[in-house]
C-alpha cells in the first residue's frame, strides 16, 4: 500500500531498488566467479589509482581498514596484490596490484562486461550511457550519505 506522505516518484525507486537488488543477488548465485566482489573491487581501485595504503583503499570504498585488511591477506595469498613499506612513510604498508592480480581482474572484467552486454542487448547506446550516467549519480550520492554518515 502507498504511503499517502510520500511522492509517487519515491515509491516507484524505492521498489525498482528494491526488485534491483534481488535480482542482482539472484543473478550473483547463479554464478562462479573466479573472485568475490570484495577482492574484484579493490583490485580495480589499485588498478585504477597504483598503490595505496590500506586507509586510502578503506575510505575510497567506505569500508572498515580491518575489513580491509582481511580482504587483501586472501588476496595475497592468492598472489593478487604485495604489500610492502611505504617508501615515505615508514607506519604504512603500501599496497600494490601483482600482474597475476590484473589478469584475474581483468578476466573477471571481460566475462562481467559479456555478461551486460548479453543483458542489455537491445538497448540503443543512448539508453545504456543513460544507465550509467544514473546509476553513477546514485553511485555517488550513497557514497556520500555513507561519508556524512561516518563523521
Amino acid at each position: 500500500m502507498e504511503n499517502p506522505r510520500v511522492p509517487a516518484d519515491i515509491d516507484l525507486v524505492e521498489t525498482e531498488l528494491l526488485l534491483l537488488a534481488r535480482w542482482l543477488e539472484a543473478n550473483q548465485r547463479r554464478q562462479r566467479y573466479p573472485m568475490d566482489r570484495a577482492a574484484y573491487l579493490l583490485l580495480r581501485r589499485l588498478d585504477a589509482d597504483g598503490p595505496q595504503r590500506v586507509a586510502e583503499l578503506a575510505t575510497a570504498l567506505g569500508l572498515d581498514g580491518s575489513t580491509v585488511t582481511r580482504q587483501l591477506t586472501t588476496l595475497e595469498g592468492a598472489g593478487h596484490v604485495r604489500r610492502s613499506a611505504h617508501p615515505t612513510d615508514a607506519r604504512a604498508t603500501l599496497v600494490t596490484a601483482t600482474s597475476a592480480g590484473r589478469r584475474a581482474m581483468d578476466a573477471l572484467r571481460r566475462h562481467r562486461q559479456e555478461r551486460i552486454a548479453l543483458l542489455l542487448d537491445g538497448w540503443s547506446p543512448r539508453e545504456r550511457s543513460e544507465l550509467a550516467r544514473v546509476v553513477g549519480h546514485l553511485n555517488e550520492a550513497l557514497r556520500a550519505h555513507v561519508a556524512r554518515s561516518d563523521t
